[in-house]
């Protein structure tokens, strides 16, 4: 999923406001921090994306193919998913 820097942007002031508010965090470099998290908040959705792309791929390469939105499909998505995520946890 493609996220816009628009929306980064404003999960990463969402997620700082949380942090001071909830007396979380000491950030007293509040630029810096705010970068930091925009850098984080971007790196997850691009994993998550290499995620998908390599899960779609090997679910392209099953013959015979598997139709996506069928139950199988679904079923060998969540699957490979959890692998392609527990590989990288690595």
């Amino acid at each position: 999923m493609h996220i816009s820097e628009d929306r980064i942007s404003h999960l990463a002031h969402r997620i700082l406001d949380a942090l001071w508010k909830n007396d979380l965090a000491d950030l007293p470099d509040e630029r810096r921090s705010l970068q930091c998290v925009k850098d984080a908040v971007g790196h997850y959705f691009e994993v998550g994306d290499e995620i998908d792309a390599a899960v779609r791929a090997k679910l392209a390469s099953y013959r015979p193919p598997k139709t996506p939105g069928s139950r199988e499909y679904d079923i060998l998505f969540q699957k490979f998913h959890q692998e392609e995520v527990a590989r990288r946890k690595r």
